[in-house]
Parts: C-alpha cells; structure tokens; sequence
C-alpha cells in the first residue's frame, strides 16, 4: 500500500536538522536517489513535473518570462497534490519578486499589465508599487527588502543566501503538516536540495548565479526540487 511506503520510507530518512548550520546533508544524492524508486509511479509523475517547471537548469535556453508563466499556469492546475501545487505556486511567486527585482534594478519599468512576465497574487500590487522599495509586499515577503539591498549592493553571497533560506522557509512551512505521506517525502526532497546546495556553496558559483539573476529574470531562483534521475 502506498500509505506503508511511505511511512518506511520516511523513518530511514535522517533528519535533516537547520539548514543555515549544516556542514553537509546527512544523506548524500546517490543513496537518496536510489529510495526514489519506492514513490508510486503516479507520485514520481507529480513531483518530476513540479521539478520540470521549476528547476531553471531544466528549461531551454531560449526560455522566456512568459514561457514559464504558460507551463506554470498549464503544470500547476494538473497537480493532483494540492501541498505540491501550493509549493509550486508559492516558489513562482518568489521567483516573480526577484524577476521584479532584477527588472527595476536593470532599469525597466512596470510591466505592461497585459505582458505575462510573472505569476501569483501580488502581480498587481507589485505593478502599484514598481517603486516602492518592497513593492508594497514586504508584510507577505519579509525578504524582499534584505533581496533589495543585496543586489544593488552586488552581494552575491548574501543574495544567494537570502533566496534559499526563503525557499526554505516555505517548504518548512508546507512541512510541519505531513510526516508519513507522500508529501513529507515530496518535501524532504525539496529541503535536502536547498540543503545541499548550501553546504555545497561557493563564492565563484554565486558570482555567476548573480550574473544569471541578472540576466535570466523568472529563470533564476533556488532549486526546488531535487535534481534527480528516475526511471
């Protein structure tokens, strides 16, 4: 039965602890891959779909803003897993604030309202309010300001840091509901990939993933979901 998976699944899962500590995941990417392959084949679909859409490294090369907001606004309403498209549209919608950010710090104005260049509740608060410094969200997106001032002080580093502790933040969130299910497994995934990639960080690979939040807009932002293989 699914639900028995499940729970013997995530009780040989170690705990993963807090992520700004960590000197590395307790679990490495190989053995972590190979206790994939107890997923249900309907619940490997979902998740690979939400990795899919959001994992930018995933996307073509020629991707645009609007690209993805039409595979978000196609992937996200076929989830059968609710906590997934939760996940799926809170971490758009934190990839819509840096793609504003990098937009207003590139010098461009609002976008035209009927330009789909973003994702989420907040797309008419933040055209409102294109200059405001938070634009007008900070009580819903405490980061946003910290996001701010990191990039225009071209704070890789802390930038970096900021947008993974605030994926972070929202998968814990999503996580304290479920134990033994399908979506604790989901979202152990998504933690152990922020988790890794921050003990895994370094200066040079944050100087260019600044570059590509620069240049990429929607495409950049913290990998949600574990990059792993399947079959």
């Amino acid at each position: 039965m699914p639900g028995e998976r499940y729970i013997t699944l995530m009780a040989s899962l170690p705990a993963l602890g807090p992520m700004l500590s960590a000197k590395h995941a307790p679990i490495n990417r190989v053995r972590l891959e190979s206790r994939l392959h107890q997923l249900h084949p309907d619940d490997q679909n979902e998740l690979f779909a939400v990795r899919d859409l959001l994992s930018w490294q995933r996307l073509p090369l020629t991707g645009t803003d609007e690209e993805l907001v039409h595979r978000a606004r196609k992937v996200i309403p076929a989830l059968n897993c609710e906590t997934l498209a939760r996940l799926a549209r809170d971490r758009m919608e934190l990839r819509t604030l840096v793609a504003a950010l990098r937009r207003r710090h590139s010098g461009q104005d609002a976008p035209p309202a009927e330009t789909l260049w973003g994702y989420g509740r907040y797309l008419s608060r933040i055209r409102a309010n294109w200059r405001e410094p938070g634009f007008g969200v900070e009580q819903s997106f405490p980061w946003v300001l910290p996001a701010r001032a990191a990039l225009e002080n071209k704070d890789a580093t802390r930038l970096e840091r900021i947008l993974i502790e605030a994926a972070w933040v929202q998968a814990e969130r999503l996580a304290v509901l479920h134990h033994f299910d399908f979506e604790a497994v989901a979202l152990y995934l998504v933690r152990w990939s922020l988790l890794d990639r921050w003990t895994r960080y370094d200066a040079e690979s944050a100087a260019a993933r600044f570059q590509e939040l620069l240049d990429d807009a929607l495409e950049a932002g913290p990998e949600p979901i574990l990059e792993a293989r399947h079959s």
